[in-house]
């Protein structure tokens, strides 16, 4: 009769392959509750995790696929994680192109306010209404009507 701790080291051999001291199943157990988090954040609309997260679990799924290429659980969860990166970066294109929807905006209104200081601004006395007593008062109704003209255009257009 073998001895007992020769009996408890095969079976250990048998069902507990290591990698970096967790078994396989435990680490795809890890692997999914890391993409359920990922999940989670992504449907939450404010992740706590940003692209190199993303990367990192993915590098160590890629690094368990090369130590175990028969494991076709794997291949699945790697689906998971292309899903996953798509939507990430889905999500972040949405966020910036909204940041340069509302700049766009921004700089049509202020565009003309440009333009009507550059003209006020000029030393001619050629230019009318720059030197009369109501030039001032004509400049500031102009910006007033023109900013809430705007602003009106793109809020009924629904521009932000």
């Amino acid at each position: 009769m073998a001895p007992l701790w020769d009996v408890i080291s095969r079976y250990k051999l048998l069902f507990r392959i290591p990698i970096m001291g967790i078994r396989p199943m435990e680490k795809i157990e890890l692997f999914k509750k890391q993409i359920a988090v990922l999940e989670k954040g992504l449907q939450s609309n404010h992740p706590d995790f940003d692209e190199m997260d993303l990367y990192r679990i993915k590098k160590d799924m890629l690094m368990f696929k090369l130590e175990n290429p028969n494991n076709t659980e794997i291949d699945t969860l790697l689906q998971l994680m292309d899903n996953l990166d798509t939507a990430f970066d889905k999500d972040q294109q949405e966020k910036m192109n909204h940041k340069l929807n509302l700049l766009t905006v921004w700089s049509t209104i202020f565009l003309p306010l440009s333009f009507y200081t550059g003209m006020w601004g000029m030393n001619f006395d050629d230019v009318p209404l720059l030197n009369g007593d109501n030039g001032f008062w004509i400049f500031a109704g102009l910006t007033a009507i023109t900013i809430i003209v705007m602003f009106t255009y793109f809020k009924k257009h629904k521009w932000f």
